[in-house]
């Protein structure tokens, strides 16, 4: 769930109004001290609201949907509420303002369909500029979110951004190569940014020149910080590398790639990179700052995506990756790179267990639901490669992860990019390019054939 005011998010799906709630509904139960105010300023929809300034006052309000909003009085007097939901985390949220005025204090990420209450508590305490600990309820708006599947706007032809990574150089010839032979245009294009230096990092380079004038969107993986040069996680909490961001800000200005989608500090959840959350604080803590700078400079903003590694998280120590979230206020999109290993998926039961397991691609769907939060599969593919623990050509793969992707259009599912390589000790997840004796020694042609027929499906 989400507080109104903290930060930009995507919708995730359409909804439609199903209903307004008035503070003098029988759908409203008060309790301790609430009273009415009649023909107060601000003026209301009904010309009346219900305040308290008691700690614990609380309003139960009983609705039907999948999302709600509540709307109040910010005052000069405006106190701090909690809001939940059937009695789930509660979120706080601040009702001063320098004048009188009705405004939207929370809006509830999608709920599943069905009754919910809402509860809200005055809780005696004020913050800024406020005065007092006075709350107001005027009325909530209830929505029921309506599945739609549009005309595809994309280049793809899908109702979700699909691309790929450029291999086995990162430039669009070889992105357009690859989608030529699904049949279907790419929407994206992912690059790895060159982490040897700041200014391969943050500065115009090759990542974004290469791609002048591609009429497609980049997903832009960045590091925090560039590997071997003495920079830490914990330096980056503490802003020491502020200005190198809102340099990246810039740079996504001059390039014109605002639109791009910017997966900051990836898979932290392994122990493969110099960021893993070994230390969730300091990863969370630089995940904001960067976030921050990137939008302080960036016009308009990027979407910002969270990704983890599919499977087991080796960190943070608790092993479960949600303990590095860097926060809703943070995050337009939650993500996650899915490979068809540890463990594989050779049927339909093993695939539907590990995704729904801890770290699997459902499980994690799931959370960025409760966020409010758009979903992306930033890498994914077969895995033929040097891995004991990989299913190998795998045409059900294939099937499983489009079956899944369909399930999901329209609701939450923002993108996905599969990730083609066949150079050793990679993961072999090769669907695009001949074999050769020295570098592409992978391919995957049962399921290049299955891809093609999902994907291309759409312009044929």
């Amino acid at each position: 769930m989400f507080l109104v005011g903290g930060g930009t998010i995507p919708a995730l799906a359409a909804f439609e109004q199903t209903g307004t709630i008035e503070d003098d509904s029988p759908q409203v139960h008060y309790v301790n001290l609430w009273s009415t105010c009649g023909g107060c300023a601000p003026p209301t929809d009904n010309n009346s609201y219900r305040y308290s300034v008691a700690p614990g006052s609380t309003a139960a309000i009983r609705f039907t949907g999948n999302q709600i909003d509540l709307y109040g009085i910010r005052s000069p007097q405006g106190g701090l509420i909690s809001v939940s939901i059937d009695g789930h985390t509660p979120y706080v949220a601040n009702t001063f303002a320098p004048n009188p005025t009705k405004a939207l204090v929370y809006r509830s990420s999608t709920l599943g369909n069905g009754p919910h209450i809402a509860f809200v508590v005055n809780l005696g305490r004020r913050s800024g500029g406020s005065t007092g600990t006075w709350v107001g309820f005027d009325q909530a708006g209830t929505f029921r979110e309506v599945i739609q599947n549009p005309a595809p706007q994309n280049r793809s032809g899908l109702p979700w951004l699909s691309g790929v990574n450029g291999d086995p150089s990162m430039i669009p010839q070889n992105v357009d190569g690859f989608c030529t032979s699904r049949g279907a245009p790419c929407d994206l294009s992912h690059v790895f940014v060159t982490r040897d230096s700041w200014q391969n990092m943050v500065a115009p380079s090759w990542a974004e020149t290469n791609f002048d004038g591609w009429p497609g969107r980049l997903v832009l993986s960045v590091p925090p910080f560039p590997e071997n040069v003495g920079a830490t996680m914990q330096d980056c909490a503490g802003g020491a590398y502020d200005n190198y961001w809102r340099e990246f800000g810039q740079t996504l200005n001059t390039t014109h790639r605002q639109n791009s989608i910017v997966r900051i500090a990836w898979e932290a959840n392994g122990n493969w990179y110099p960021w893993s959350g070994t230390d969730p604080t300091a990863y969370v803590n630089c995940w904001r700052h960067i976030a921050d700078d990137i939008r302080a400079t960036a016009n308009p903003d990027p979407l910002l995506d969270w990704s983890i590694n599919a499977h087991g998280s080796q960190n943070p120590p608790s092993h479960d990756p949600r303990d590095l979230y860097p926060g809703d206020h943070w995050v337009d999109i939650i993500g996650i790179d899915a490979y068809d290993h540890y463990p594989p998926s050779p049927t339909q039961q093993a695939f539907d267990q590990q995704a729904n397991d801890i770290g699997g691609i459902t499980w994690l769907y799931d959370f960025a639901r409760a966020h409010g939060k758009l979903f992306g599969v930033g890498e994914w593919g077969v895995v033929s490669g040097n891995d004991d623990d990989g299913a190998g050509d795998n045409p059900n793969y294939i099937q499983f992860m489009w079956d899944w992707m369909r399930q999901r259009a329209g609701r939450g599912l923002y993108y996905e990019n599969y990730f083609n390589t066949c150079e050793p000790p990679n993961v072999g997840s090769n669907l695009f390019r001949p074999l050769d004796s020295e570098h592409c020694l992978f391919q995957n042609t049962q399921s290049a054939a299955r891809y093609a027929q999902l994907w291309g499906s759409h312009t044929r």
